[in-house]
């Protein structure tokens, strides 16, 4: 076998079929991954363009009505400077620090010019007659409509602008409004409001400051008295001579709850090892006297002794005499006596020693306590020293604060009174002499762009949301078959001449398809020695009937003896697109009724016969399954070169699913912008499971104005000089021979 050119030479290979250069236009990666390129989004484009080209208008004249009839805004502006540091009159060192010393400062002061305070500041400003007028061109209107009247202090925020110019301590206050008088009166209130509320904000920022330099000397002053205080009463309770001979005393003392710790704790284990060998076996239910230390308590061993000799005296009784006779009465009241003097004696040995276990515990955790209680008061004596010389540390820094405190004080009462400016006016507002909205150049611009950008964002996502397979990149990327064949659509034929367009040479557009798609298919080794070939779709109305009769036909005029057999069972499309009024076909075959040879047309054309199904059958699939049609595929597979069955639609039902296993390989059939992705890639991969080869998809039913740029490769105006070569007479004739070796279009063939 020949080796296939490489893709790189000559076309593209995808799933293992070459399907020439170009022909998808994803030839670069048509080995690994198809991707989208910039000519795709170009088609996408040319598509839907007049959704652009109406949503450029749109945008547009919306934008150009707006521009036109929107009122005249004027904008004044005042110029400020920002001082970076305040006038001083004295050298007093700042309380409240205003300076400008970095592009946070400045920004900060940036941000307290387009505060609200500054805003209510100006509106307070705006009184009477300079109010009115400043209302006036918002009191009616189309936005007063839409939005109700706005308040003066959310038009003052609208139109207002703070522009800080770049590289210098200079700022631009504008602000917009019909009247350009107002819009300077305005810009000068809010420069002026600007300085106003810095400067009050200074003023009452030393005041707090001195308000808060005044409280932490008198906290200061109250730390000091509480310390001296603390001091004299240390020196009551503890002698300041006395701490080494207090902590020996102390240690001395713990060594002696140590001892009587320990000998708590040896009488608190006894005791509690003895009640809970009491109290395990009360658990077993064993005798308490069997304890020792039950055993030796008084009482316990003289009535132990007692017990048994009565129980052999009972026990000797017994081999005398009858259980009623009355000494064994006798014998046997006094040993239930004796056994109840026991069982008291036991109990209160259980209770005394009960007793002496909790008295013991009760002891052990007294004598734990107090040993924690001094182990805390040498702690507590090991922190005094460190807290006494904390105390005389604490209360010279504390001096030191209030003295600092007190001098700070003095100084900031002196200075509030003289606090200096920190922003000066250098070019105060006057009236505009000319408008600056609206700027019908640009918003004319930002319309034209605005509704090209929206037009494409509007193109591209119809484009993402169209779910139809249209171009060779949704069959490759999508479901993952090689595109062997694109058919254009054929207008102004009836359904016969569609059926064996071919045979007729009525379209030679249509006839480069199908020999094509055999040309495709003899390049790969596996397609061009199948025999048997399966044609399906996903959905009904695919072409799948159509591609099977002229792909035979195809077939046939190659020089290969080709059979078509309608493998539809429930709704026969061959018999009926062919025309042929037949009684019997394969239904007849499988049920017995009829031989093969009597149910196939012969020579339908020259090297094509068709095998129709003669009716419909009732229980498809059990015809499709049985052997009968396993073994007329195989006969079938014997005589000719090619089968190709036509099959049902693979999402309606499962028929072909059935056939699968007789057929060489499967050509699917996806009707353009008829299927969707999703719907084609879930029964592709139902054809997958079967591991019958698929050859490749065929795009039928293609728009030849759209084709033209969605496959403009092979859609050209340039190539119909080798379609239209020859003469017009040798076209006719060639026709009409063709018409004359093919049976009648209308004629009844009956097997």
């Amino acid at each position: 076998m020949s080796k296939p050119p490489s893709s790189n030479e000559y076309g593209s290979y995808y799933g293992g079929y070459y399907y020439g250069e170009g022909y998808s236009g994803y030839s670069e990666n048509a080995v690994g991954t198809p991707s989208r390129g910039i000519k795709d989004y170009l088609i996408m484009l040319r598509e839907r363009i007049w959704w652009l080209v109406v949503t450029v208008f749109v945008v547009f004249l919306g934008v150009a009505l707006y521009t036109f009839n929107a009122p005249e805004q004027y904008m004044a502006g005042a110029r400020l400077e920002l001082l970076r540091e305040k006038d001083r009159t004295v050298q007093f060192e700042d309380v409240v620090n205003q300076r400008i010393l970095n592009a946070e400062d400045f920004n900060t002061q940036i941000q307290v010019m387009e505060s609200v305070n500054i805003v209510t500041q100006v509106r307070q400003r705006l009184q009477g007659s300079e109010l009115r007028r400043f209302m006036a061109p918002f009191e009616e209107g189309l936005d007063v409509s839409l939005r109700g009247q706005l308040s003066p202090e959310q038009i003052l925020l609208r139109n207002r602008r703070i522009a800080p110019q770049r590289m210098s301590l200079m700022v631009n206050v504008l602000f917009s409004h019909p009247d350009p008088e107002v819009a300077a009166i305005v810009a000068n209130y809010f420069a002026e409001a600007f300085i106003d509320y810095t400067r009050f904000e200074q003023i009452e920022g030393s005041r707090r400051a001195v308000e808060q330099l005044r409280q932490q000397a008198d906290q200061e002053l109250i730390k000091i008295k509480e310390m001296q205080a603390r001091l004299a009463d240390f020196k009551d309770r503890y002698s300041t001579t006395s701490f080494d001979e207090n902590r020996d005393i102390l240690s001395q003392q713990l060594i002696a709850l140590n001892v009587r710790l320990e000998e708590d704790k040896r009488v608190y284990d006894t005791m509690r090892t003895r009640w809970e060998q009491l109290q395990r076996n009360q658990e077993r239910g064993d005798p308490l006297w069997e304890l020792g230390f039950i055993a030796s308590m008084p009482q316990i061993p003289d009535l132990l002794t007692r017990l048994g000799n009565i129980k052999l005296e009972v026990s000797s009784l017994s081999k005398k005499f009858r259980h009623r006779h009355p000494r064994m009465i006798s014998a046997v009241g006094v040993q239930e006596q004796i056994e109840n003097q026991l069982n008291a004696a036991v109990n209160s040995a259980v209770a005394s020693i009960r007793n002496e276990y909790e008295r013991a515990q009760a002891n052990f955790e007294n004598s734990r306590e107090r040993l924690a209680a001094q182990e805390q008061r040498l702690i507590e004596m090991a922190r005094l020293r460190p807290d006494f010389d904390a105390l005389q540390r604490d209360l010279a820094i504390s001096m030191t604060l209030y003295d600092h405190y007190y001098s700070r004080l003095q100084q900031a009462t002196v200075k509030t009174a003289l606090e200096g400016q920190t922003a000066r006016i250098i070019d105060r507002a006057a009236p505009p002499a000319r408008p600056y909205k609206p700027n019908v150049s640009m918003n004319l611009a930002i319309g034209l762009f605005g509704g090209v950008a929206l037009g494409l964002g509007l193109v591209f996502a119809l484009a993402i949301l169209d779910d139809k397979i249209k171009t060779a990149f949704d069959i490759e990327s999508t479901i993952g078959l090689p595109l062997i064949g694109i058919i254009p659509r054929i207008s102004r034929v009836d359904t016969l001449e569609k059926a064996r367009i071919v045979a007729e040479d009525a379209d030679r557009h249509t006839i480069e398809s199908f020999r094509a798609i055999l040309s495709t298919l003899k390049l790969n080794e596996e397609s061009r020695n199948a025999k048997v070939l399966l044609t399906t779709s996903t959905i009904p109305s695919e072409g799948k009937s159509f591609v099977s009769t002229n792909l035979g036909i195809t077939f046939a005029n190659h020089g290969e003896r080709t059979i078509i057999v309608d493998g539809d069972l429930r709704m026969p499309n061959i018999g009926k697109s062919l025309n042929l009024q037949v009684e019997k076909g394969s239904l007849s075959y499988l049920e017995g009724d009829a031989s093969l040879d009597d149910v196939i047309i012969k020579d339908y054309l020259p090297g094509l016969d068709i095998l129709p199904t003669g009716g419909r059958s009732k229980s498809p699939t059990q015809v499709l399954s049985s052997e009968v049609f396993a073994n007329m595929v195989h006969e079938l597979r014997m005589r000719y070169n090619k089968v190709i069955i036509d099959s049902p639609p693979l999402a309606p039902v499962s028929d072909a699913l059935n056939i699968l296993p007789l057929v060489d390989g499967v050509v699917y059939v996806i009707r353009f912008n008829m299927v969707k992705r999703k719907t084609a890639n879930l029964n592709i991969r139902r054809l997958r499971e079967s591991n019958v080869p698929i050859f490749g998809a065929v795009l039928n039913n293609i728009n030849s104005k759209v084709a033209g740029y969605y496959y403009a490769h092979y859609y050209d105006k340039s190539y119909s000089q080798y379609y239209f070569a020859g003469a017009d007479g040798a076209d006719d004739a060639d026709r009409s021979s063709r018409k004359a070796a093919a049976p009648e279009p209308a004629g009844t063939v009956k097997s």
